[in-house]
């Protein structure tokens, strides 16, 4: 059976695609812990419905669950990708297919959903390139790469490159248990580490955007947003 609620990410926001065979409360739930799970990574993207409820309260109320987590309904989303030439109009194909793998230290990966989950450290020469967000299950070693049109999330060391918003999304993350970076980009913004630095914060951080696009790290909080003190 197919899942109630699956997202896919396009170049141009995230399509959320809804299995119409399935109970209105079925797919609602599902939304709820899909949005719940992702909590604050997805926050700030635009996203529209492939196809949406044809009752009214009920298209209402799954774009009131997404924009409860801090995402941007952009109707608009669906049209661009039906009338881009690359992407298929049949189906759920919604990345074009130079897009639809990802780049892995010379291999090919094949996913088939918005966030590539690399199962290991990345080490020096190694560079990760994906159209979606990337997490990284170990370190990314000084030398190693990664590039993501979305948010970048790494569970262990940052100490490599890390472009996270590559295709112009200023609303792009980047969160490390250890975040130290040699050069941090996002959107078009970059920062570099000053050679003097200090060791690592023993802590998570995340860096995201200010409004006049500079580059901001603080310390990593599920419970608040990026940018708002915790008081």
């Amino acid at each position: 059976m197919s899942e109630a609620v699956s997202i896919k990410g396009t170049r141009h926001g995230l399509l959320i695609l809804l299995d119409k065979e399935r109970d209105f409360e079925d797919i609602k739930q599902n939304l709820y812990k899909k949005m719940d799970s992702a909590r604050g990574f997805f926050k700030g993207a635009e996203f529209a419905f492939y196809q949406e409820p044809e009752e009214n309260e009920q298209k209402q109320a799954l774009e009131q669950i997404c924009i409860e987590y801090g995402l941007i309904h952009q109707p608009d989303i669906r049209m661009k990708i039906i009338s881009n030439p690359t992407t298929s109009t049949s189906g759920p194909e919604v990345t074009s297919a130079p897009e639809s793998k990802a780049i892995v230290a010379g291999e090919e990966a094949n996913n088939q959903t918005n966030t590539l989950l690399v199962k290991r450290s990345l080490r020096s020469g190694q560079k990760v390139h994906y159209p979606g967000h990337v997490v990284v299950l170990g370190d990314i070693h000084p030398g190693a790469e990664v590039v993501a049109y979305g948010n970048v999330l790494v569970m262990g060391n940052c100490r490599g490159v890390v472009h996270a918003g590559a295709d112009g999304n200023r609303y792009a993350r980047v969160v490390a248990h250890r975040l130290s970076p040699a050069q941090l980009r996002i959107g078009s913004s970059i920062a570099c580490a000053p050679a003097d630095a200090l060791e690592m914060a023993p802590y998570p951080e995340i860096a995201y955007l200010s409004a006049d696009s500079q580059i901001i790290v603080e310390t990593y909080n599920s419970r608040r947003p990026a940018g708002k003190s915790s008081e």
